[in-house]
């Protein structure tokens, strides 16, 4: 249980909160270069502020206040221009520095625009997303996660609302258990529900229930915790105990994927402000073994729904029950209600986490993960197992199984170019069979 006062220190992101201070040393995504291409203005609500985001006629990006400051109107009705975004009121142009340039209908002497400067925040692109730092100088290097920068894959983005605190969306990340439930009995419920249950041994909902942890650990590691989890049947030597699987990496972010597997996945929960939470699924398909990848000039980004076009409720795949569950505890749990076992060690690891980082911003240092040396940022790797080794059982592999129709057991369904994954992940599958098929003693002979 947490009293009240330390789950709003914990959760709170707004400026001048302890963690909203916390959480202004890291670079976020605000949005996708997709979504800018679609319209090159658009709204932004990060950490409890309202700005505006702008791509300008050069192609430079610029976030900048979310009203102009002549009388208020917003500028994602604005206009842009070779030089900034343009109030279509009366017509002041604001750079991405926040500088007015112009003020066309005051008098030509006029130096008044020079008295006149507006919140701006540096941005960045990389790997299709947008960035945007909004903390104190000096600006750290944005950081060069090994997904956002991987030669040889093929991405997609997928994003959604959500209507509940970003800290909901992290400690689930750290809640390795369950999966058994979530992601089985109840997802063998919905489809019973939905009057199509199934068999099917490599169906999400019965490889989990085969799955079942029997001892729950932590491993820290450079950028954040490593999940410890010893299956039924497994000793401690066992990779998944012994090294851990799943990477947290602080302050939000969970890397999903072996070493060895095509589907490689971030999950992303930025704060919006303390009651809404833009999720971001971040999908790398990396065939290797030759297979060529399609180029992609924009990374595609939709958006994923949470319920229906009736207004049911969509939960018949793995993030959609996720999602449900983190909102499904309020807009902003409250956590002097909840009663943890011992199964919640890795979620108890990440608040601990979470509060040493608060203290050490408050006390003049410097977070994990901020990055100064370029050196160090070439390309952000993290301690994967390889798949067979993460579980041992058939969950390890199951997001392999497109032959068999996986790609709906998930948020994968909704990727643009599914056929385009879902022909990388069976050549993939063809290319490392005949790489690790045994060589015929007799065609050796011969050769």
């Amino acid at each position: 249980m947490l009293p009240q006062s330390e789950n709003e220190y914990l959760a709170r992101v707004g400026p001048g909160t302890p963690c909203g201070e916390l959480l202004r040393r890291y670079w976020h995504p605000v949005a996708a270069d997709a979504e800018l291409a679609k319209n090159p203005v658009r709204p932004v609500r990060i950490l409890g502020e309202s700005l505006t985001l702008y791509r300008d006629r050069r192609g430079k990006l610029g976030l900048i206040a979310e009203r102009c400051p002549h009388r208020a109107v917003a500028l994602v009705f604005g206009i842009p221009e070779p030089e900034g975004l343009r109030c279509p009121y009366h017509g002041w142009l604001f750079d991405a520095d926040g500088r007015c340039l112009e003020q066309p209908l005051e008098p030509p002497d006029s130096t008044f625009k020079d008295r006149i400067h507006i919140t701006a925040y540096p941005v960045q692109e990389l790997g299709g997303l947008i960035w945007a730092y909004l903390g104190p100088p000096p600006v750290p290097l944005l950081p060069r996660w090994d997904l956002l920068v991987r030669e040889g894959a093929f991405r997609q983005i997928l994003v959604t609302e959500l209507p509940c605190n970003w800290l909901q969306v992290m400690e689930n990340r750290a809640d390795i258990v369950h999966a058994t439930y979530l992601h089985g009995r109840f997802f063998q419920y919905v489809l019973e529900r939905q009057g199509r249950p199934t068999d099917d041994p490599f169906h999400r909902s019965n490889t989990s229930m085969r799955d079942k942890p029997v001892k729950v650990g932590t491993n820290y590691y450079q950028y954040g915790i490593l999940k410890r989890t010893l299956r039924e049947g497994k000793t401690e030597e066992s990779p998944s105990w012994r090294v851990g699987v799943n990477p947290i990496v602080f302050p939000y972010m969970l890397r999903n994927g072996g070493s060895e597997t095509v589907r490689q996945t971030f999950q992303l929960g930025v704060p919006m402000d303390d009651t809404h939470t833009w999720h971001i699924s971040y999908h790398c398909y990396i065939p290797g073994f030759g297979v060529e990848v399609p180029e992609q000039t924009v990374v595609p980004c939709v958006d994923v729904p949470l319920f229906d076009e009736s207004g049911a409720l969509i939960l018949d795949y793995v993030l959609a029950q996720d999602m449900a569950a983190w909102w499904a505890q309020g807009d902003l749990t409250d956590r002097g209600i909840e009663h943890l076992g011992q199964t919640d060690v890795v979620v108890i690891a990440y608040r601990k986490m979470l509060r040493e980082q608060i203290e050490l911003v408050q006390h003049g240092g410097e977070p994990m993960n901020v990055f100064r040396d370029p050196a160090e940022n070439s390309c952000l790797e993290f301690p994967l197992l390889s798949e067979g080794a993460s579980t041992g059982t058939q969950v390890g592999v199951y997001r392999q199984n497109y032959h068999r129709g996986y790609a709906m057991d998930d948020v994968d369904r909704y990727c643009p170019d599914l056929d385009v994954i879902e022909d990388l992940m069976c050549k993939a599958q063809e290319a490392r069979a005949r790489e690790t098929a045994p060589t015929d003693p007799k065609t050796a002979a011969a050769t």
